[in-house]
């Protein structure tokens, strides 16, 4: 059976489907051109291949056929990455496993007690996670507890500076990666840059709320 016995059954068949086929085919793209997201657009253009695959065959154009043949597979690969990226934007405040994923890029050092890390107004280079000991963030008298992951804030800085100081409260273990490390992470894998966003966002939230706090014991006082 000869795809020029199939093409001629299938014109016997559906008549003029062939030029329907070309018609909804053409749409189909040019709607393309106006979807702003780029889910939607793939989905549009997965359609606009089978359209033209029935064009194709219909109509005996083989150079049409190959052609969304093979664009068919590459647009639903390319639109199920896009999905599972969005899936994994859309749960990238599992904190747990993002920063667990971090550690194959990080260095892992030992701190005796009262070491400083950084201080206020120094220059942010690089980003922290506590895996064993305390660090205290002595503007705030915060204790920080292992697995907690401090120093991104500063890292993006418009000026990269500490907003506060690190010290070791007690014999630390601490992890540690380099800001160009951490770009190049954010970049690779948009759900990481989305979660350090969330974490900064709730870091800077916490302080400020800490922060009244401690203006409203103050007035309390007199």
């Amino acid at each position: 059976m000869s795809l020029d016995w199939l093409i001629t059954q299938v014109n016997q068949s559906f008549g003029n489907w062939s030029e329907m086929a070309g018609y909804l085919a053409s749409v189909l793209v040019f709607l393309t051109f106006w979807m702003k997201t780029i889910v939607p657009l793939r989905m549009l253009a997965i359609a606009s291949n089978i359209a033209f695959i029935v064009y194709g065959l219909t109509a005996g154009l083989m150079p049409v056929l190959l052609l969304h043949a093979i664009l068919l597979p590459l647009n639903i690969w390319r639109t199920t990455q896009q999905i599972n990226l969005f899936r994994r934007v859309r749960h990238a405040s599992t904190a747990r496993a993002k920063v667990d994923a971090l550690l194959p890029f990080m260095t892992l050092k030992s701190h005796p007690r009262d070491t400083v890390l950084f201080l206020k107004d120094d220059a942010a280079h690089k980003i922290f996670l506590l895996h064993t000991g305390q660090v205290l963030v002595p503007e705030i008298g915060k204790y920080l507890q292992p697995g907690t992951l401090f120093g991104e804030i500063g890292i993006f800085m418009l000026d990269q500076k500490r907003m506060a100081s690190a010290v070791c409260s007690e014999d630390c273990e601490i992890y540690e990666i380099d800001h160009d490390d951490i770009l190049q992470l954010c970049l690779q894998d948009p759900a990481f840059g989305m979660f350090l966003t969330k974490l900064i966002v709730a870091r800077m939230s916490e302080n400020l709320k800490q922060s009244e706090d401690r203006r409203y014991l103050a007035a309390s006082e007199f």
